[in-house]
C-alpha cells in the first residue's frame, strides 16, 4: 500500500478528535476490450487505488476520502471528515464493526488471471465471435463482444480493532448477437465468468448467443389469455434484482417495500427459497467480509415460502434490534456503506429444465422482458407490468417464436404460484449477482392479440 500506514493513522485521528474512526482502502485494476469483425476496436487498462475516512463523533458521522496518499493530505483528509461529522445529525444507530469476529477463508484469487497476457484474452473474444457467426447462416452480424477482467484489493481498519483484508479477480466475456430471416430480425445475448480465463466457455457462449437470437425469430402475437409460463434462468434473475431491493431492510422501514409487516408469514410456495450469501465462492460478489467488516455469511430471506428476513447493514440492524446479515456494500472508497444484496438467488430444485416444458400443455416459454429493473415493477404494491419475448409451448414442445405480448401480474402471487424449480442455477452478471434457475408460474396474465 506504498507505505500507508492505517493503524498509525487511527491514532492520528484520535489526535486530531475523532472519537472512532474507520479506514476503507482499496485498490482496483480493470481491463476492457471489444473486438468488431475479427479487429480489436478498443483496448483499455485502469487503475485505481483510494482511502475513504469515517469519523464518528457524539452519534455523527462524518466522511471524506482521498486518492492522495501523501503525509499532508491524509491529515487534511481526516480533518475533513472530522468537520462533516461536527455539522451532521445525531443518529443513535450509526456504529462501526468490530474487531472480534471469524472470517472463512474464500477461494476468490486465482494469479492466473493477472498473469494472462492480453493476446490471450483478445484470442477468447475474437473466438466467441467466430463461433456466433458460424452457427448459422442466419446469423447476420456480431452486434459486439466482449471482455473484461477487474482484481481489487480491500482493507478496512477501524478503532475497535477490526484489520482485515482480502484479494479477489473475476473474468468475464459477453457477446451480443443479429439474427435475421427475411425482414424479421431478433437480438440474443450469452454472456461467460469466472476466476480465470480457463474457466470462460467461449464455443458454448458464442452457441448460446446465436441459438438465443434463432429461437425469436419468426415471433408471433399470441391471443390475451392466463396461462404458466416458465422462467429462463436469465429472466428469472431479473425477477430475483426486483425481489431484492424490496427485501432490503432499509426498504422496510422507510415504507417503501411490499414485504413490510408480512415477517414469519407465508409470501410464497412452500418449494420457494430465496437465499442471499456473501460467502458463495460461484457468485460474483463473494468476498470474506461486506463492506463495514461483517463476516459474510448465508442468509435465508425466504424459507419453505415464509418470510424469515430482511437484508441488513450495522446500520438498519441496530434499528431493528438485530444483527447485521453482513449486506453493506461500498461502490468504492469514494462512497460510504448502505445495505445492499451480496449473491442473491432462487435456490434450484432438483427437475431439468427440459422437464418442466414438457409438463406444460399450453404455456409461455419467457426469453426477454423489458422495462423490469427500470420501472416496470412498484416496490410497494408489487404490481408489475413489462413487454416480453419467447416461445410457445403446446402439449410439452416448443412450437414456435412468441413477440409484442405484455405479462402482468402481482409479485406475491407471482411467489405463490411458483409450482416447479429447475436445478440449473445461473447467475445473471448483466445486473449483477442475481441468479435463478428455470422454473414455472402456474399462471400469469398474458396481453397479446
Amino acid at each position: 500500500m506504498s507505505g500507508l500506514n492505517l493503524l498509525e493513522l487511527i491514532d492520528k485521528a484520535k489526535e486530531l478528535g475523532a472519537q472512532d474512526v474507520e479506514f476503507y482502502y482499496q485498490s482496483s485494476i480493470d481491463n476492457s476490450i471489444e473486438v468488431y469483425e475479427g479487429d480489436v476496436e478498443s483496448l483499455e487498462s485502469a487503475h485505481s487505488k483510494g482511502l475513504g475516512i469515517r469519523v464518528f463523533l457524539d452519534n455523527k458521522m462524518g466522511f471524506a476520502y482521498t486518492a492522495d496518499f501523501n503525509e499532508k493530505r491524509l491529515e487534511e483528509v481526516i480533518k475533513e471528515a472530522i468537520a462533516n461529522a461536527q455539522i451532521a445529525s445525531e443518529d443513535e444507530y450509526r456504529d462501526l464493526a468490530e474487531g472480534d469476529y471469524e472470517y472463512d477463508d474464500l477461494d476468490i484469487y486465482d494469479p492466473n488471471l493477472e498473469e494472462s497476457s492480453p493476446e490471450d484474452k483478445i484470442d477468447l473474444a475474437l473466438q466467441i465471435e467466430k463461433v456466433a457467426l458460424d452457427y448459422d447462416q442466419r446469423i447476420e452480424s456480431v452486434i459486439s463482444v466482449g471482455y473484461g477482467d477487474s482484481i481489487s484489493k480491500v482493507r478496512i481498519v477501524n478503532s475497535k480493532g477490526l484489520d482485515q483484508s482480502y484479494k479477489g479477480g473475476i473474468a468475464y466475456a459477453y457477446l451480443y448477437v443479429l439474427a435475421s430471416d427475411g425482414e424479421d430480425k431478433q437480438t440474443g445475448s450469452a454472456l461467460t465468468y469466472g476466476r480465470n480465463l480457463k474457466a470462460l466457455t467461449p464455443v458454448k457462449t458464442g452457441e448460446e448467443g446465436a441459438k438465443n437470437a434463432l429461437d425469436l425469430l419468426g415471433g408471433k402475437q399470441v391471443k390475451s389469455q392466463k396461462a404458466p409460463v416458465v422462467f429462463t434462468p436469465k429472466v428469472g434473475a431479473m425477477f430475483m434484482y426486483v425481489l431484492a431491493q424490496a427485501l432490503t431492510a432499509e426498504s422496510v422501514q422507510k415504507g417503501r417495500s411490499l414485504f413490510a409487516g408480512k415477517l414469519d408469514k407465508t409470501v410464497a410456495n412452500e418449494r420457494v427459497n430465496i437465499i442471499d450469501n456473501g460467502s458463495l465462492e460461484e457468485g460474483l460478489a463473494t468476498a470474506p467480509f461486506d463492506g463495514e467488516g461483517v463476516p459474510s455469511k448465508k442468509t435465508d430471506l425466504i424459507k419453505e415460502g415464509i418470510l424469515t428476513n430482511y437484508l441488513y447493514d450495522i446500520y438498519t440492524a441496530n434499528k431493528d434490534g438485530v444483527e447485521s446479515t453482513a449486506n453493506a456494500s461500498r461502490g468504492s472508497y469514494r462512497g460510504i456503506p448502505s445495505v445492499s444484496p451480496s449473491n442473491f438467488y432462487l435456490a434450484p430444485g432438483d427437475q431439468e429444465a427440459e422437464d418442466i416444458i414438457k409438463g406444460v400443455e399450453n404455456g409461455f416459454y419467457l426469453h426477454k422482458v423489458s422495462g423490469l429493473v427500470t420501472g416496470g415493477a412498484n416496490p410497494i404494491s408489487g404490481d408489475f407490468s413489462v413487454g416480453a419475448t419467447g416461445q410457445w409451448i403446446k402439449g410439452g414442445e416448443i412450437k414456435g417464436a412468441v413477440n409484442e405480448v405484455t405479462i402482468a401480474g402481482n409479485l406475491i402471487d407471482f411467489l405463490k404460484n411458483i409450482e416447479e424449480i429447475g436445478n440449473d442455477l445461473k447467475f445473471n452478471p448483466s445486473i449483477g449477482s442475481y441468479g435463478s434457475p428455470t422454473f414455472k408460474v402456474r399462471e400469469l396474465a398474458i396481453s397479446g392479440a
